[in-house]
């Protein structure tokens, strides 16, 4: 299992990367309900900031859906002793009342999380939630995000192209 130390991460690694994406961001959305038909475009609006001593960043953004306001919040850190990036993300639009708990590992300018989300009441179609960042410059920003159902077949379900304001 690979140690990372705190400092070392806020220095010249993941918790750099994080403290990088702090800021007030703006873009578009986009988001698909079904394989490869566009569902929905609209504008959205973020902020990111570190919290806990540059432990952690808060990204709470806020947009429209089919002309319907929504908001989020996600939760990023990176956790030093299993070397992977975790997040915790909510929503008025997509979770419902649940709280979507995912993690992967580093690459290079981006990172990956998987998570997984019932689709009925008793928990057996698990299917997982594969989000992307994708860090194209310091002004730059991508977050994708693929729905993958039980039989590990992905599909584009959102995606938002952030502009540092």
């Amino acid at each position: 299992m690979a140690k990372f130390k705190f400092i070392d991460s806020l220095e010249s690694g993941a918790h750099k990367t994080l403290k990088s994406l702090e800021g007030e961001w703006e873009g578009t959305a986009k988001t698909w309900f079904e394989p490869g038909i566009l569902g929905d475009e609209s504008k959205i609006t973020g902020k990111m900031r570190c919290i806990l001593g540059n432990r952690f960043l808060i990204h709470e953004y806020s947009g429209s859906m089919n002309s319907k306001p929504f908001e989020g919040i996600t939760i990023y850190g990176f956790d030093c002793v299993k070397g992977v990036y975790q997040s915790a993300w909510i929503d008025s639009f997509h979770m419902g009342t649940a709280i979507m708990f995912s993690e992967g590992k580093p690459g290079y300018n981006n990172f990956n999380a998987m998570g997984y989300y019932d689709t009925n009441e008793d928990g057996t179609a698990k299917w997982g939630w594969r989000s992307e960042i994708n860090i194209l410059d310091e002004n730059n920003l991508i977050i994708t995000a693929y729905n993958v159902t039980p039989n590990g077949e992905e599909a584009k379900a959102t995606e938002i192209i952030y502009i540092r304001k």
